[in-house]
């Protein structure tokens, strides 16, 4: 085989890998304009690794098959000539370029899947499905197993590392691990369990422990949330899975609330339940479907007790609702002349007597 034909292959080869890079950047660019998806720098190195990759890759298998056959042909037992020239060898890269190229192909190429699966299943068709936004921890584990495949593969497959060792003290490690990260691991579970469940969205109001808390997310270990006067609270996924679960933004956003007034008794029970209905439908952010309602509630020992009840369209306004409807309900009362009677309080003062058998009172009187 004539050396001609190898430097003409091998420049073939390296002149197909820049042909190769430029025309993967060039479908990548065409792909991200039509999609409307950035691939970013992971796409650009996954592309030159494998442009790389496939011209060498191939070469180097050619130049295999072509000194297999000359080997079969010329004889491998032949005796050679003392000084003959040797026959020429092409050049071939060394194992660990090519193993490189590949391995870096695959572990981009699986980060530029992770990032293709978020934006087309979990901000795509999961979104537009379930019509809420997509858990990110749980794409984030999605995420990771792709990663973990593509990596075992390359260890496995590209640089044939024996994987075997990693099956040695399996059990004791488990468990060692599994002791250390219990409570890693019982958020983790916890919160796998409430976006199964999903009890609740973000942007959904929980009671929890007396407080109201708005959810902003769930992540690996704990559900992030905001008080009202916007603190942020960060609660543990095994805490509020393994308790009772109050949503105030469920199953539907309208929220209703009540209070009860006292009243005289002298009062007529009708005029009270208008003014009051008239309390509320007055302010702005009271809906009028269903309708505020007043009732009476119950007799109590100085004072008449009727409820007030009324629907707000969301739980992030039922503070500021509330008082503007208890504002009103306070004026209109006074100027229906009805009274809000406190319940009458004795106090009974007793004058203590002396003790005669105070020693100090003693010596003074004697």
């Amino acid at each position: 085989m004539d050396f001609s034909i190898y430097t003409l292959e091998l420049l073939s080869a390296l002149a197909a890998v820049p042909i190769l890079i430029f025309l993967a950047l060039w479908l990548g660019r065409v792909l991200s304009r039509r999609t409307g998806v950035a691939l970013r720098l992971r796409f650009k190195i996954c592309a030159m690794a494998l442009a790389a990759y496939v011209p060498l890759q191939f070469y180097q298998w050619f130049m295999g098959v072509r000194l297999a056959a000359l080997m079969t042909h010329s004889g491998a037992g032949e005796v050679r000539v003392e000084g003959a020239p040797a026959p020429i060898k092409p050049v071939l890269f060394p194992d660990w370029i090519l193993q490189g190229l590949l391995a870096i192909g695959i572990v981009f190429g699986a980060l530029l899947a992770v990032g293709l699966v978020r934006r087309y299943f979990w901000d795509g068709w999961f979104e537009r499905t379930q019509e809420t936004k997509a858990p990110r921890f749980i794409s984030d584990i999605g995420g990771v197993f792709i990663v973990g495949v593509a990596v075992l593969v390359v260890a496995k497959l590209v640089f044939r590392f024996d994987l075997s060792v990693l099956q040695l003290g399996s059990t004791v490690s488990v468990a060692v691990i599994g002791f250390a990260s219990q409570d890693l691991l019982g958020n983790l579970l916890s919160g796998m369990a409430l976006q199964i469940g999903s009890p609740f969205k973000p942007g959904d109001w929980l009671m929890l422990d007396g407080r109201r808390l708005q959810v902003l997310e769930v992540n690996w270990r704990a559900t992030r949330m905001r008080s009202p006067d916007n603190v942020l609270v960060e609660v543990p996924n095994k805490t509020i899975a393994g308790g009772m679960i109050t949503n105030l933004s469920a199953p539907t956003r309208e929220r209703a609330t009540s209070f009860v007034v006292g009243i005289e008794y002298g009062a007529d029970p009708e005029r009270v339940k208008a003014c009051l209905k008239s309390a509320a439908v007055r302010v702005v952010g009271v809906l009028t479907e269903p309708p505020p309602k007043a009732v009476l509630k119950d007799f109590g020992d100085f004072a008449v007790h009727y409820e007030l009840s009324f629907w707000v369209a969301a739980e992030e306004v039922l503070v500021d609702i509330s008082d503007a409807v208890k504002s009103n309900v306070w004026n209109d009362l006074a100027k229906a002349g009805f009274e809000m009677p406190n319940p009458p309080r004795a106090i009974y003062v007793e004058k203590a007597a002396a003790r005669s058998s105070d020693p100090v009172r003693q010596s003074q009187t004697g």
